[in-house]
């Protein structure tokens, strides 16, 4: 990451001009506070959590709606979007200033538009985090809703998407579904740049309550529990072939069994599996990570989540924020660092975790 910021503050100002646009080349162009939309209790959070919501609360967060209509290229590993006149087009994804997101192949600059194949429009559906099934969810289907609630977008428009999401499992489940099984699909290879006419591009608010709300709708509904059943008690954990796992997992997973939760693992399952497991579950702990998304498909029914973060100095709010939209009671817990500093795992207090179990179960 240090190398990136290095070149994103150097060679990538030559390398990659930035096409400017003013606020009235946009459709919609505004900014909104999203832990003011939602809040979020936190006074029996740990301290450093509840400082970490306090500045949240004053973070703004951008929503726009881009109808670029010149010709652009779209590159395939990113999705970066760059101008006739080689100027890359910010807007062309939803986090693009974010420091982890390398900027494309100079490939991109040696490409001649007139020699690739051109699309009269599309709706460019590449984000970043694209292959993860919580991105899927939160930055990729939201463009989709966003879009045509503001422009009632034709349903014939071509979406474009990488051909990684494509194979993907989640992507494949949601495809069966008449809102998306008859679209025209522009599927970008690995290799391929796109050449398109006008293109939309966009951006809406992230955790948008009544977008969850519509997914959980394009769920199949024997993979979804009766509304009003289910009282099952789970435990989420990782696997150690993955990053973010509790090194002293068997001993956690003992408290957790102790307490009639059943200790699963969402990598070996598929995502009607998933949908189907949360969506009868009362009580739900687990480690940060996308599987937590699949809390959506609860509902409104109740539900206690606890979430349990590895020790750093960032810990990501979409979950705590998802819970609150949806009612449910949250917590969440702050692991140690491992003896291991290259592990990728870390260490749970036993006794704190039974503390925080506890509290979760007898909250009203």
């Amino acid at each position: 990451m240090q190398y990136n910021i290095l070149r994103i503050n150097t060679i990538d100002r030559v390398l990659f001009p930035e096409k400017q646009f003013a606020d009235q080349d946009f459709v919609i162009k505004r900014d909104d506070y999203p832990f003011r939309i939602t809040p979020v209790r936190k006074d029996h959070l740990d301290a450093r959590l509840q400082h970490q919501i306090s500045l949240y609360e004053n973070w703004t967060q951008d929503e726009y709606l881009l109808v670029y209509d010149k010709e652009c290229i779209i590159e395939p590993k990113y999705g970066w979007a760059m101008s006739a006149d080689k100027q890359l087009i910010y807007p062309s994804l939803g986090f693009s200033r974010v420091s982890y997101l390398p900027k494309p192949s100079t490939q991109i600059r040696k490409m001649q538009l007139d020699k690739l194949p051109a699309h009269e429009v599309l709706v460019s559906l590449r984000d970043t985090g694209e292959e993860n099934y919580y991105h899927f969810y939160n930055d990729v289907l939201a463009k989709l809703f966003f879009l045509e609630e503001k422009l009632q977008l034709p349903y014939e428009t071509p979406l474009l998407i990488a051909e990684a999401l494509y194979k993907k499992s989640f992507f494949q489940y949601f495809l069966q579904h008449p809102y998306l099984k008859n679209r025209t699909w522009v599927i970008q290879k690995e290799n391929e740049y796109i050449r398109s006419k006008k293109t939309y591009f966009c951006k809406p608010l992230t955790h948008t309550a009544s977008y969850y709300e519509r997914i959980r709708q394009m769920v199949q509904p024997q993979d979804l529990a009766p509304a009003g059943s289910g009282q099952r008690r789970i435990f989420i954990t990782r696997s150690p072939k993955r990053l973010r796992f509790i090194e002293n997992s068997a001993e956690i997973e003992a408290i957790c069994q102790a307490e009639g939760f059943e200790v699963v693992d969402f990598d070996t399952m598929t995502l009607a599996q998933q949908a189907h497991m949360l969506s009868e579950s009362r009580y739900v702990l687990g480690i940060h990570g996308a599987g937590l998304v699949n809390m959506m498909f609860r509902g409104s029914q109740p539900m206690g989540l606890l979430e349990i973060f590895p020790p750093g100095e960032y810990y990501p709010f979409h979950y705590m924020l998802m819970a609150a939209q949806h009612g449910y009671q949250y917590d969440s817990l702050i692991g140690e660092p491992s003896q291991n500093k290259y592990s990728g795992g870390f260490y749970v207090k036993p006794e704190e975790f039974r503390q925080r179990m506890h509290a979760l179960l007898t909250q009203v």
